[in-house]
């Protein structure tokens, strides 16, 4: 399975990886459009701050499910449970899943297993 995080936030970063026991995570460098680089690297999964205002998550994940060489990517993205509004944007946006930070941290290892 092939990983891309969309995430900058160190705690979340350090999360992951212990998650991936060993499994190679793509990180998605600063500065760099997440649909592009999702439509270039064609991971299978992308984990995405959807809180992270740089990524401009909402419309990435849009743009990665209406594209027919990345809608099958599979999208979990997590945020504050109180950001309501961007939830739902995301979910109408196409995320497959869409989890609250605490809920990521402990489904993670089984996030990454598939």
């Amino acid at each position: 399975m092939k990983i891309l995080a969309a995430i900058h936030d160190l705690m979340f970063s350090s999360k992951v990886n212990a998650a991936a026991r060993g499994k190679p995570i793509a990180w998605l460098p600063r500065g760099t459009n997440v649909a592009e680089h999702v439509a270039k690297e064609k991971p299978d999964v992308l984990l995405i701050d959807l809180g992270n205002p740089a990524l401009n998550a909402v419309e990435s994940v849009k743009a990665i499910k209406t594209a027919p060489e990345t809608r099958d990517v599979v999208v979990i993205g997590y945020i504050d449970h109180t950001r309501e509004d961007i939830i739902e944007a995301a979910r109408a946006a196409g995320a497959d899943q869409v989890l609250s930070k605490g809920e990521f941290a402990r489904r993670l290892p089984d996030l990454l297993q598939g």
